[in-house]
């Protein structure tokens, strides 16, 4: 099972469907599609042995949203008008009275993979200190990130997330062999030098992995004149990209603001973010807290105060009722400073999924977020998220694919795609891809505790003990009630016991998701026990309740009548 199932090309007439590009070609030529035109065309051809209803078809496009029928109609009627066909003379797309529509034509299907080094995807490296900088060379990482957010997709070009480079910030490894590890056809390197009020900035394009130098370009500037300098540098960058490839160049504006002190608190807090433990986001609020009292109209300051209280409520450190509440404040403040900022959609989108349970706002959040960035990976892995959670499986897993196409080395995206599969009962293929995320990085608990719960379903308890124990060496507390489910599913009852006997010690002494203590005694198969933690869970608004809807964790008190109003107590729309 790999990802390329979701993402196929076909050919029919002077057409090629694109897949992994996520586009469509007619001739040599990109033929402009809106989004939901090209999703109907993926849909009619990868059925187009089928005639499909428009009720199917609005589920597929506007999944959980009430649309009317009027928007499949202008969907059809804009991509007759890019296939060049109308209703009364159509070739592609066949309306079938009282039953609605079926693609016609031959079709080829192709095997999508493109050879390495294709130039179809770009990674934005940070750019290099040449001078003695502060705490992290934020300066270079400031060029980095305004010129990744300030990129379109240009012609077959996917830029890669600030997200995949910010690990390699101290890498000692050359460009080339980071883009590789990126996936990448070209690499953006450059390096910063500073001296007294003077700056300059050297850039270069290169292509990967042969190392043929694309493009380069050297800009010096006063530190007053920065801003202005990592706008021409992204600007000069895209028309690079743009020429070799024979397209057009595109950049988006940049909210950096007008303070470089502001900007550098701020790339401060999300190289902190990024470790993803509770000390380092108390540390990024604390740069984000200096930023906002210098600007309190700095956008991109309020949207990642949002992502840092959201983690500290996911990973237990603060009350999720307390974490949600400054999220939320924070993200909706971000979206009022600077709604064309898509970062602020996507935090807010995270508050609604996780916190407040509303699968509908968190869908337009997010909808919103990748119309802006449609490069975001993490917006479209919260996207699929959403799609799972409200039972739209495969459209979940083609949205989950493309988080991992935005972002080939997010381990966090590639391991949900198993937590997809696994929310879906397939429990072989969530195997694999929890495997292969293990494979890039055995520390990464996430995919080790999915794949403990995986095994468990496949009835091999033995296994499943052995790789929750190693997940919970790097989760922590979170990891006991996970623990102590698996070892009372695998027999091992007294030990799970004990560990539940803990967690209710630990409950009254210290921060405890309530939830830990509903598995622990789900686990247990103390079911009285479980509906009581159960209803805590609610009161405490645990962060794993918006799971209870799919996960197979569930399944033996799913029939409870006690169940069905849980369900109505957390109230979680669809």
């Amino acid at each position: 099972m790999d990802r390329d199932r979701y993402l196929k090309s076909y050919v029919f007439g002077g057409y090629m469907l694109e897949g992994r590009l996520q586009r469509l070609v007619h001739e040599g030529q990109i033929v402009p599609l809106k989004p939901k035109a090209y999703d109907l065309l993926c849909v009619l051809i990868s059925k187009r042995d089928q005639v499909l209803g428009k009720d199917e078809l609005l589920d597929w496009l506007w999944p959980r949203q009430e649309v009317g029928e009027a928007n499949l109609t202008q969907t059809i009627y804009e991509l007759r008008q890019a296939l060049g066909e109308t209703a009364r003379e159509p070739r592609w797309i066949e309306t079938v009275p009282r039953r609605g529509y079926r693609f016609k034509g031959s079709v080829s299907e192709l095997e999508d993979k493109l050879p390495p080094g294709a130039p179809s995807s770009l990674a934005v490296l940070p750019f290099r200190p040449l001078t003695s900088q502060a705490e992290i060379p934020d300066l270079g990482l400031g060029i980095a990130d305004a010129v990744i957010l300030s990129l379109c997709e240009t012609g077959r070009v996917v830029v890669r997330p600030f997200s995949a480079v910010l690990p390699h910030v101290d890498s000692e490894q050359d460009s080339l062999t980071i883009g590789s590890r990126l996936d990448v056809g070209m690499v953006l390197e450059g390096t910063v030098q500073q001296f007294g009020e003077r700056i300059r900035v050297n850039a270069r394009l290169l292509s990967c992995p042969a190392g043929e130098d694309l493009w380069s370009s050297t800009q010096e500037t006063g530190v007053a004149d920065l801003f202005a300098t990592q706008d021409r540098i992204a600007r000069l960058a895209a028309n690079a990209v743009a020429t070799h490839l024979n397209q057009e160049g595109r950049v988006r504006p940049y909210p950096h603001g007008s303070n470089h002190e502001v900007h550098s608190l701020y790339l401060k807090a999300r190289y902190c973010w990024q470790r993803w433990v509770p000390e380092a986001s108390r540390q990024a609020l604390e740069y984000l807290d200096k930023a906002i009292a210098l600007d309190p109209s700095h956008a991109p300051s309020h949207a990642w105060r949002a992502a840092a209280w959201s983690t500290l409520g996911i990973l237990g450190a603060e009350a999720p009722r307390k974490a949600a509440q400054n999220a939320r404040e924070a993200a909706r403040r971000a979206v009022g400073i600077d709604a064309s900022f898509s970062d602020s959609h996507e935090m807010l989108g995270a508050v609604q999924l996780f916190f407040d349970w509303d699968l509908n706002a968190a869908a337009r959040s997010l909808d919103h977020a990748i119309e802006l960035n449609p490069a975001s990976s993490n917006a479209r892995h919260l996207r699929a998220i959403a799609l799972a959670l409200g039972g739209h499986d495969q459209a979940a897993l083609a949205e989950m694919v493309r988080a991992c196409r935005a972002d080939p080395s997010s381990l966090i995206a590639n391991s949900d795609v198993g937590m997809v599969h696994y929310w879906g009962r397939r429990y072989d293929e969530a195997k694999h891809w929890f495997e292969t995320t293990l494979e890039q990085d055995p520390g990464f608990a996430h995919a080790r505790s999915g794949l403990a719960f995986t095994l468990l379903e496949m009835g091999d308890g033995t296994s499943a003990v052995r790789e929750m124990r190693r997940a919970a060496e790097h989760r922590g507390p979170r990891a006991m009630g996970e623990l102590a489910h698996v070892l009372g599913r695998a027999g091992r009852r007294a030990e799970s016991r004990k560990l539940a006997r803990d967690l209710l010690q630990s409950h009254d002494t210290s921060i405890v998701d309530p939830y830990q203590l509903v598995l622990a005694f789900l686990g247990l198969g103390d079911y009285e026990r479980t509906f009581e933690w159960l209803d805590r869970a609610i009161d405490y608004r645990s962060r794993d309740l918006v799971l209870i809807g799919v996960s197979p964790i569930i399944d033996p008190i799913r029939s409870d009548s006690r169940f069905r109003d849980v369900m109505q107590k957390v109230t979680l729309s669809r």
